[in-house]
């Protein structure tokens, strides 16, 4: 597939494979999770882009917990943010990231999604709302034989109840939203289309990357860890980078959308059926310190805020999440402040730093609807996607896969139609 623009093969460099240590004296980097060594320079086209106030604000009301997160780590001065290569050896020194102080911008954006004012003219009234947009969608998590490794999957009530799988639930949402938002004028591509994984990895290749990771963690490699770790890198890193690849590469979409249901923790680690059953919708933000000390997480983090992923994520997610609570009925969910944290006046949209939502180079919208263990949730999995509507409760729904689809889709229109017919053809232009 062509590559959409001329500043797209920087980018596929900005993360360049792992390298030695050159001596015993020098630690290993601190890496993610089968992360790799960042390339810094990869930072450069976006010297002076960005005020020292709006980089500011984007760290902080955003992107970490509060400012004692970043100490040590990102020092920001008058004119400019340092920011520390290697966390755990000062002495490779410090990316110097200048601030915009009044100069032109550089010619180009150096990211290959568009907002809504850099996409073709909107016609009034088209039935194509969504014509020229790319959209990417990510159906969370894996399926059929491979659920044992992700460990998204569960059994409840007797022996005729289906078994709960996210991996081919999300699957399912994911072909309904292709369809219809193709319709809608959108090219719409989906990072899997079927229930196998996309990295070639398995557990079993991952053993010696769980092994040094552990170590590096200061953690002794017992089997068990070894094991457990591996199989976390195969289902969750592996997988979820290898899509990464995919879409950063490949797709180069405007947005992204990863679909996910919820579910409630439930006591002693057995399947139970929990009260709860509601939604949000997570843009990628609330990093820890503990993250951000992670080299390539925080060089992530950063060209995150210079290309100003946020703007687009929140208004998108203040749009879509409430047109999904409409189509949905869901209540909303909440977080504590730390493991997400609320960044607009929505209480259904949270910041939370995932894989996904971190490595995906585009804007993207994170769903978590639907508490799978809620007992009218599991009922609904149990009737699959039936057409038109049946009674539930006392209230005929729809399917409650087409149901998540319509929600979803109803919010994308009415977003695009909005930001379109906001700026008029003279006033289009990069931001």
């Amino acid at each position: 597939m062509a590559k959409r623009g001329v500043l797209v093969p920087a980018l596929l460099l900005l993360l360049a494979p792992a390298t030695p240590a050159p001596s015993s004296d020098v630690p290993p980097p601190n890496l993610a999770r089968l992360g790799t060594v960042p390339d810094w320079s990869g930072l450069d086209p976006h010297q002076g882009t960005i005020t020292r106030e709006e980089f500011v604000h984007l760290l902080r009301h955003c992107y970490t917990r509060g400012p004692a997160e970043t100490e040590g780590l990102i020092r920001i001065e008058g004119d400019r943010a340092l920011i520390l290569k290697q966390s755990n050896h000062p002495e490779a020194g410090w990316y110097d990231l200048r601030f915009k102080n009044g100069a032109p911008l550089p010619s180009g954006t150096a990211r290959y999604w568009r907002p809504p004012v850099e996409t073709h003219d909107l016609p009034p009234n088209s039935s194509k709302p969504l014509a020229g947009l790319r959209i990417a969608i990510d159906p969370g998590h894996i399926g059929g034989k491979w659920v044992t490794w992700d460990d998204r999957h569960f059994k409840l009530g007797g022996p005729d109840t289906l078994e709960v799988r996210e991996g081919e639930m999300t699957l399912i949402v994911a072909k309904l939203l292709k369809r219809d938002l193709g319709l809608l004028g959108a090219e719409v591509f989906l990072t899997r289309e079927s229930n196998h994984p996309v990295t070639r990895e398995r557990p079993e290749t991952l053993r010696d990357e769980a092994r040094a990771y552990l170590l590096r963690r200061g953690q002794i490699p017992t089997e068990k860890r070894i094991t457990d770790t591996a199989k976390v890198m195969f289902a969750i890193s592996s997988e979820i980078r290898a899509r990464g690849d995919l879409i950063n590469d490949s797709i180069q979409p405007d947005l992204a959308l990863c679909l996910h249901f919820d579910a409630s923790p439930w006591p002693g680690g057995r399947p139970a059926f929990r009260s709860p059953n509601h939604l949000h919708l997570l843009v990628n933000g609330c990093y820890a310190k503990a993250e951000i000390a992670e080299d390539d997480t925080r060089f992530e983090m950063v060209l995150r805020i210079l290309q100003r992923i946020y703007h687009e994520e929140i208004r998108l997610a203040d749009t879509v999440s409430r047109t999904l609570q409409r189509e949905t009925r869901l209540p909303a969910a909440s977080y504590d402040g730390i493991q997400g944290k609320s960044v607009n006046g929505n209480e259904y949209v949270w910041a939370r730093n995932l894989l996904a939502n971190r490595v995906f180079l585009c804007p993207v919208l994170f769903f978590e609807p639907f508490c799978m263990n809620h007992r009218e949730t599991h009922a609904r999995v149990q009737e699959g996607a039936y057409a038109g509507l049946r009674e539930i409760n006392g209230v005929y729904r729809k399917n409650i896969y087409q149901e998540y689809a319509d929600g979803v889709t109803a919010g994308l229109v009415r977003y695009y139609r909005q930001q379109r017919r906001q700026t008029a053809p003279g006033e289009r232009g990069g931001s």
